[in-house]
């Protein structure tokens, strides 16, 4: 990256660090089918992730706006989540909290913000749990 592009990074991370909450991006994978049990295996992992909660407008991308007198997005949220140190991608299924005494599951993950091709911050539109 350029020297501008550095130094943007490092404020924005610098400025994640101070504003941000600390919360755990946790992903779930399915195991195989154990015939015996009747139960299907699966795993869990979880990586220490800073954000910042803002509300959802209320709008998505397809132009949906939430109709007056209605909650259905009462409980969204929209998430930037530093990238800095992330091992994985954020995907839809994957669940973050506790943030505001809940769990949020992913529903969608916007283009990554990116200076030089990094990623610095993920987008992460999300619901309670």
């Amino acid at each position: 990256m350029s020297a501008l592009a550095d130094r943007l990074a490092r404020k924005s991370l610098a400025l994640l660090a101070k504003y941000g909450q600390a919360a755990s991006l946790t992903r779930r994978t399915a195991g195989e089918y154990d015939v015996a049990t009747s139960t299907r295996t699966s795993s869990s992992a979880s990586y220490p992730v800073r954000v910042l909660v803002q509300s959802d407008s209320g709008q998505d991308k397809e132009g949906d706006s939430l109709q007056e007198g209605t909650a259905v997005r009462a409980a969204r949220r929209k998430l930037l989540v530093g990238a800095h140190g992330l091992l994985v991608v954020p995907g839809p299924g994957d669940e973050v909290g506790p943030l505001e005494g809940r769990t949020w599951r992913v529903l969608a993950v916007d283009p990554p913000v990116q200076l030089g091709g990094t990623p610095i911050l993920f987008t992460l539109r999300v619901a309670s749990a």
